[in-house]
């Protein structure tokens, strides 16, 4: 009987490991041939749309893709840290059990909220209004400000220990120089699809530097799917098995 169950213990394991292989060959084929390319031709498109000003976007129409660089002006949100612009992430955290039996406490960001109001850029001395959008994308050096719990189950983040249930607001303050990427809006203005904190260099940049490390990413995946095959394989048939 303890041949049998061993032998069933084996096979589930070596089971495992083969689903565990594909998925990442799977997941390195997708990042490899479908989204570090498609990111990668989005990066090109936005460097070769034009330098826009406020003229540009006055005569723009509803539908057009505009790209605005300014200072962006705005009103303190309440209770937002004076963000006028920002999102709100959550820190869970869980315990994580090694193989061992030990148990390490590890934490990830939850997204709660992303509040963009009405805004306006300053561009050149000239205004461009930026509609409200909760959808929109907040990216680049965004500044931050981190509201601690109380609660006593913490794991580390940028070395610290961060309790669950702390909060974390990233965003823009009045004056920032910001980078809209968005479409003209029927009302007028830009109806932004993203903010980034920066200029229009930076943000190209990193619009290549996201398409190289969706490819990197891929790549390690590609690497990584034989090795989990062959060496969890040896592993689950010839590895000795916890009584």
């Amino acid at each position: 009987m303890n041949l049998f169950r061993s032998l069933r213990e084996r096979f589930g394991a070596l089971i495992g490991v083969g689903i565990g292989a594909v998925v990442l060959l799977s997941c390195g084929l997708l990042f490899v041939f479908y989204l570090a390319p498609r990111q990668k031709l989005e990066a090109r498109r936005i460097e070769q749309l034009p330098l826009m000003d406020a003229a540009t976007v006055t005569g723009a129409t509803p539908g057009d893709e505009l790209l605005v660089t300014g200072r962006l002006q705005g009103d303190a949100l309440p209770d937002a840290n004076n963000f006028i612009a920002y999102k709100v992430d959550k820190w869970e955290v869980r315990q994580d059990t090694s193989e061992d039996g030990d148990s390490q406490p590890s934490g990830s960001w939850s997204r709660i909220e992303t509040r963009v109001p009405d805004l306006r850029l300053d561009v050149g001395g000239q205004w461009v209004d930026v509609l409200a959008a909760s959808g929109a994308n907040l990216s680049g050096p965004l500044h931050e400000v981190l509201i601690p719990s109380s609660s006593r189950e913490t794991a580390p983040y940028d070395s610290q220990s961060l309790p669950d249930g702390s909060l974390r607001y990233l965003g823009f303050y009045d004056g920032d120089l910001v980078t809209t990427l968005g479409k003209k809006a029927a009302s007028g203005g830009i109806l932004p699809d993203e903010l980034f904190a920066g200029d229009r260099v930076a943000f190209v940049e990193s619009q290549h530097a996201a398409a190289q490390g969706l490819l990197i990413a891929g790549v390690i995946m590609l690497v990584c799917s034989p090795v989990v095959l062959f060496g969890g394989g040896l592993a689950a048939i010839f590895g000795r098995r916890k009584r």
